[in-house]
């Protein structure tokens, strides 16, 4: 993995996990101090960074991890509603058995911390948007889980929130399974609704 690669991943991962807070001030040359890494590799993740809309660079003044919007939120949470259940459909139009092996496989898996638990809901999603067929619309609901997986990790200070999360998964695996399109659609939609109302109660 390059230094530009590793510089990234740490540092998102730290900003979508909450270790960086929203609206916590970065100092670049702190950044590289902690990270055993020179400038240009953590220049080059911060502006990736940026144009993912999980920090903003100011310049001659730092770098801002940017606070969590509930205009944001709300805007993706439309976008996930026009575009996840077709993609669900299309997954159980076209899912092939080895496919369906993976999901159940991936959810047998009993993941242990916050960071185990985020890249399985990733691996989830991104299982069925590869099913679906469709390389653009999995790359577009990639860069879509990106933006709202702040959102997600926050939803799981919600304490029965996980629970019902791992329920509505088993509920979208079996639309799959059977091959039903109405309904992994439906059974998507009602994942996003869901994760809609308990990021509503969070946020206020």
């Amino acid at each position: 993995m390059s230094q530009n690669e590793r510089a990234y991943r740490r540092l998102k991962d730290d900003i979508v996990a909450l270790r960086l807070r929203p609206g916590d001030a970065l100092n670049e040359a702190g950044l590289c101090a902690e990270l055993g890494l020179g400038r240009t590799p953590v220049n080059q993740a911060l502006h990736r960074l940026m144009h993912e809309g999980l920090v903003r660079i100011l310049p001659r003044k730092g770098v801002l991890v940017l606070p969590l919007s509930m205009d944001e939120f709300a805007h993706l949470i439309e976008v996930r509603r026009l575009t996840e259940p077709p993609c669900a459909a299309l997954a159980a139009a076209r899912i092939e058995p080895e496919a369906v092996a993976r999901l159940e496989a991936l959810l047998a898996e009993q993941p242990d911390g916050l960071d185990a638990i985020l890249e399985s809901d990733r691996r989830f999603h991104a299982l069925i948007a590869e099913a679906s067929g469709n390389r653009v619309l999995a790359e577009v609901l990639a860069g879509l889980h990106g933006r709202s997986v702040r959102f997600w990790a926050l939803s799981l200070a919600t304490g029965h929130h996980l629970a019902e999360v791992a329920e509505e998964h088993a509920v979208i695996l079996e639309a799959l399974r059977r091959r039903d399109p109405e309904a992994a659609a439906a059974a998507m939609t009602a994942h996003i609704d869901s994760f809609a109302r308990t990021l509503a109660s969070r946020l206020g």
